[in-house]
């Protein structure tokens, strides 16, 4: 019987995590309103803490989230992603070069492993650049 009581606090704090998580660049008013309907759905549960917590972030959101803040933010997340990218490309050249040494030695086993890596960094530079993308056009939407 406990299990089904936690059971829609544990969807509650998940569906809340993600909500704010989507509120990340969008303008003062938007994270308010997501705030203010979290602030509903904890109340609802009887999740007292939840809604403690909620308050101080729509407190937070109050006083200090203006358009600058907002912008800077986004800014903040573009410079951050475009390092990632480029940490991302350097660990892809460092690896195409243990490939082609591999591949020189004709060390079959090494080449696999390399092979395997490689694929596995492009796909994350695939992901990173998505997100970067996304980010600066985030970040475009804003500055308008």
């Amino acid at each position: 019987m406990k299990k089904l009581a936690i059971l829609p606090m544990v969807m509650l704090m998940g569906f809340g995590a993600s909500t704010l998580a989507h509120a990340g660049n969008q303008d003062c008013a938007s994270k308010r309103a997501a705030l203010e309907k979290e602030i509903r759905i904890a109340q609802q549960f009887g999740n007292t803490a939840k809604v403690n917590g909620l308050k101080q972030a729509l407190a937070e959101v109050k006083a200090h989230c203006t358009s600058a803040s907002v912008i800077a933010d986004a800014q903040k997340d573009v410079r951050k992603l475009e390092k990632k990218l480029s940490e991302k490309q350097g660990d892809i050249r460092e690896v195409q070069a243990d490939l082609r040494k591999a591949q020189a030695k004709g060390d079959r086993q090494k080449i696999e492993k390399y092979q395997r890596k490689l694929s596995e960094k492009q796909a994350d530079l695939r992901d990173i650049q998505r997100d970067l993308d996304k980010a600066r056009a985030e970040l475009a939407a804003l500055q308008k």
